[in-house]
């Protein structure tokens, strides 16, 4: 059997379903007790213990001393003279193996000049690195001006001759 009378006995309206509060819709104050309102004695963790290390030294500001840049004699930079090239000598050197005549013996020469460069350079070396990578570099290019003397050599006693 189904009522159609949506109050109860109590005289609150009963509603089917929905969303919303419960009849009556208030859900009163806060309930009290002992944790209700401030601790006795004030409460609080109260001010930040004294003490600390103070502000950094030389003033307020962050960062190194002089605005950012790093102290004479510190880490060297690409391009600021800290940085050498090796694989150019070797990519050279190693084209020029493919000349004839002196060009092959003159490329093994800058390879192995090269190579010593590059050691130089990991170990932290520069000026030996600097050094050699300069010596590989002009082997390289003789080799190359040489062989390309002698194959032209060889080319033009060919069809002259």
């Amino acid at each position: 059997m189904t009522s159609t009378d949506p109050t109860r006995p109590d005289g609150s309206l009963h509603t089917a379903g929905g969303y919303g509060p419960p009849g009556g819709g208030d859900y009163g104050a806060p309930p009290g007790g002992p944790f209700a309102g401030p601790p006795p004695g004030g409460g609080g963790f109260g001010a930040p213990p004294g003490g600390g290390f103070g502000p950094p030294p030389g003033g307020y500001g962050f960062g190194p001393p002089g605005g950012g840049f790093p102290p004479p004699g510190g880490p060297m930079m690409p391009g600021a003279g800290g940085d050498v090239n090796t694989t150019l000598p070797l990519v050279l050197s190693i084209v020029s193996i493919f000349c004839c005549g002196f060009g092959t013996i003159l490329g093994i020469v800058g390879v192995v000049f090269a190579l010593q460069a590059s050691n130089a350079k990991k170990t932290g070396d520069l000026e030996t690195a600097r050094a050699k990578a300069k010596t590989s570099l002009i082997v390289a290019i003789v080799s190359m001006a040489l062989g390309a003397i002698i194959d032209g050599a060889y080319g033009i006693t060919a069809l002259l001759g």
